[in-house]
């Protein structure tokens, strides 16, 4: 029975991110309106880690099955895909390097700040 609660826990607060995003008519999609609402609540002491971490955990094991349609998706728009290859792969190899540049001078700042010493 903690299960369920668990898992209605974690459904009432995407609902909630729902009705938010329609009622503000806010261009963000309502799941993640409540996924940003869960996590102001477990920072904030409103909702308690162990009311939703079983089944957070559940979640996270079957993850993969959530992919699945997605890829399935893609497969039917293969062939589109496989003519603006190059204007897909290019973008995102670039958009990668840059990420990974970024965030290597963040840190460098960050360990330099703080006087060579690492935290992990």
């Amino acid at each position: 029975m903690n299960l369920v609660k668990q898992f209605m826990t974690l459904f009432l607060v995407l609902f909630l991110g729902d009705i938010v995003a329609y009622v503000l008519k806010i261009p963000i999609p309502g799941n993640i309106l409540g996924m940003l609402l869960l996590t102001i609540g477990l920072t904030k002491g409103f909702v308690q880690l162990k009311d939703v971490e079983e089944a957070g955990k559940i979640l996270l094991d079957h993850l993969p099955i959530f992919f699945i349609p997605a890829s399935v998706g893609i497969m039917l728009y293969f062939d589109l895909i496989r003519s603006q290859l190059a204007g897909i792969l290019i973008p995102t190899i670039l958009s990668i390097i840059i990420g990974l540049y970024v965030t290597g001078k963040v840190v460098d700042f960050f360990v330099k700040k703080n006087g060579g010493k690492v935290d992990a």
